[in-house]
């Protein structure tokens, strides 16, 4: 996935494959403070870690070609699920529901949806383009996707059999989605100097409301009161030290860095 390492790897950062909601509504990473707080998986055993639901999700690699065994136990009442999956899994925990987001092969991916209570396959759906983000909203899950072939950001809501998308726009990718005052925001984190950096705020008919323009390049937004706070991952450096906090009422954007003062930048 865009921002996600897999379970291969033995050091994680805030690019995890596991995500859960403290919400009610919407699907967000696990946080300590308004951090994104991942517990680390034990990469031995190829596991997902345990929702909130005591059901456990594994993972095991088939083939060199992607294919993986998805597989999740529940020991209090003995199910056990098995479903073979293309790309490698990456969770997100809902309410009801917990979603598979799956990488495939960059230019295809694959989301399955199952139910928390009995384990059972609610949805499963293919989409194009390299999936960067998942998130509940309105009824729907959405999934945010740059297609490489099209230079497109794309902003899919899967309900059902329906699959629908928005376009977005072009030279950004659509790094993270966040849930606020019932509306879904979407960083769009520049694939080159001279791309947009902005903050999308999309309405409940998936039209886009507003852009905010920021002045780092935006990869992580987490919920800070009635404001956005925004983690950056420089497009040059790869470094990603700095935050900056984004005032939806005014525009007004404040930026810190490591072991420097605040400064307030205006759009």
């Amino acid at each position: 996935m865009g921002k996600m390492n897999n379970l291969f790897f033995s050091h994680h950062e805030t690019k995890d494959p596991f995500y859960a909601s403290h919400g009610k509504r919407i699907g967000i990473t696990a946080k300590t403070l308004d951090h994104k707080m991942i517990r680390n998986t034990q990469v031995s055993k190829r596991k997902l870690l345990v929702d909130r639901s005591n059901n456990n999700w594994y993972y095991y690699p088939i083939d060199r070609k992607g294919k993986f065994d998805l597989v999740a136990t529940n020991d209090q009442t003995g199910t056990i699920m098995n479903k073979k999956v293309k790309g490698t899994p990456n969770i997100y925990e809902f309410e009801n529901s917990v979603v598979i987001a799956c990488e495939g092969n960059g230019e295809v991916g694959y989301v399955y949806q199952f139910s928390k209570d009995n384990l059972k396959l609610l949805n499963e759906w293919e989409i194009d383009g390299f999936i960067w983000g998942v998130i509940e909203y309105n009824g729907s899950v959405c999934v945010s996707a740059y297609v490489v072939d099209l230079d497109t950001a794309r902003l899919y809501i899967l309900n059902g059999r329906s699959v629908d998308f928005v376009e977005l726009g072009t030279h950004f990718a659509p790094s993270d989605l966040l849930v606020l005052n019932e509306r879904l925001f979407i960083s769009s984190y520049p694939l080159s100097e001279n791309s947009p950096k902005q903050i999308l705020m999309v309405d409940e008919e998936y039209d886009i409301e507003k852009k905010f323009g920021v002045s780092i390049c935006p990869r992580f937004l987490f919920e800070n009161g009635e404001d956005i706070l925004i983690q950056e991952l420089d497009v040059k450096t790869g470094r990603s030290d700095r935050y900056s906090l984004l005032n939806l009422n005014s525009g007004e954007e404040m930026v810190s860095k490591r072991s420097m003062p605040l400064r307030i930048v205006n759009f």
